[in-house]
C-alpha cells in the first residue's frame, strides 16, 4: 500500500483521538493510550495490503483501533468479536463505519467467502482461546486470498518477567477466585513458546514470512510487588505509577531483554497463504 509513515502516525492519532472521545472510553473508562507495539502491527499490516481497496479483517475488536485505522485509510475494514463478550466493543466500532460481526471462532465458520480477504490482524487473541488453535487457523486460510497474510501476536510464555514471577513463587496465572463464579473465563488458557507460535501456524499451512521478539518490561506499569500478579494489571485502571524500587530492578531485566531476544515479552509473525 503506497502510504508515507508520516501519513500512517497522523492517522494513528487521529484514530486514537477519535476512540477517546468515545462512550466506551468516557463513561466506561476504557481509553487508549499510543502504544508502539500496537503502531508496530498496524505497520506490519499495511506493508502485506495490496491497495486501499483491500479487505483488512480483525479477529477481536479490543478497542477496535485497527479496524477504525483501516477504515480510514479507505479499505474495507471488518472485525469480528466473540458474542459473548465483544457487544459494547463492537457497537462502538460499528458506529465508526466498520463492518462487526459476532462470531465464535472456536465453534463457527467464519461469515466471510473463501478467498475474500486481503490481510488478518489476529492480536493478543490465541492465548485466550479454550482448546486447540486448529479450527480458527484453518478458517483464516479459507478466507484470506491466495498471497494474503495473517499479522499475529501475543504474549512469550518464557519471558524473563514470568520467569522471574515464578522465582518469586508467583504464579504466572489468573487468580482463580476472579472467575470460579463465572460462566466464561475471558483471561489466558495457554500462553505459547516461540517454536510453539510458529508451529501452529505452519502446520495448518501457512508460510512463515517473518518473527520478531520485541517489547520490554520497562513499559509496564507496576505500583507494588501486587501488582506481579497477572490479573493486576488486567483491569480498566492501570498502575498510576511505577515504585522507585521497582523501576529501578526494571533496569537490569532491560539489559538482559536487549541482550538474549528470547526473554522479550511479546511475539511477533507473519505468515502468508500459499
Amino acid at each position: 500500500m503506497d502510504i508515507t509513515l508520516r501519513e500512517m502516525q497522523s492517522i494513528y492519532a487521529e484514530v486514537i483521538a477519535e476512540y477517546n472521545a468515545t462512550p466506551l472510553a468516557i463513561e466506561e473508562k476504557y481509553v487508549y493510550e499510543s502504544s508502539e507495539g500496537k503502531f508496530t502491527e498496524l505497520r506490519e499490516c499495511v506493508k502485506y495490503m495490496p491497495s486501499k481497496q483491500g479487505t483488512f479483517l480483525d479477529i477481536g475488536t479490543g478497542m477496535g483501533i485497527a479496524p477504525r485505522f483501516f477504515k480510514k485509510l479507505g479499505c474495507q475494514s471488518i472485525t469480528i468479536d466473540n458474542p459473548v463478550t465483544g457487544g459494547d466493543s463492537m457497537q462502538n466500532t460499528v458506529a465508526a463505519g466498520v463492518k462487526g460481526m459476532l462470531c465464535d471462532i472456536m465453534n463457527a465458520p467464519l461469515p466471510l467467502a473463501d478467498n475474500s480477504v486481503d490481510c488478518i490482524l489476529f492480536a493478543d487473541v490465541i492465548e485466550h482461546l479454550l482448546h486447540s488453535p486448529k479450527f480458527p487457523l484453518m478458517e483464516f486460510r479459507r478466507v484470506l486470498k491466495p498471497g494474503g497474510v495473517c499479522v499475529a501476536t501475543t504474549p512469550n510464555a518464557m519471558r524473563l518477567s514470568v520467569r522471574i514471577r515464578v522465582l518469586l513463587g508467583i504464579s504466572n496465572w489468573p487468580y482463580i477466585g476472579d472467575f470460579f463464579d463465572l460462566s466464561y473465563h475471558g483471561g489466558h488458557h495457554h500462553e505459547y513458546t516461540i517454536e510453539e507460535f510458529k508451529s501452529v501456524f505452519t502446520r495448518s499451512g501457512f508460510e512463515l514470512l517473518r518473527f520478531a521478539l520485541d517489547g520490554t518490561v520497562a513499559s509496564v506499569k507496576i505500583s507494588s510487588l501486587e501488582n506481579l500478579q497477572p490479573r493486576k494489571r488486567s483491569g480498566k485502571v492501570a498502575a498510576s505509577r511505577t515504585h522507585p524500587l521497582i523501576s529501578l530492578a526494571k533496569i537490569p531485566i532491560y539489559l538482559l531483554e536487549r541482550a538474549f531476544p528470547a526473554f522479550r515479552p511479546q511475539m511477533l509473525l507473519v505468515a502468508r497463504k500459499p
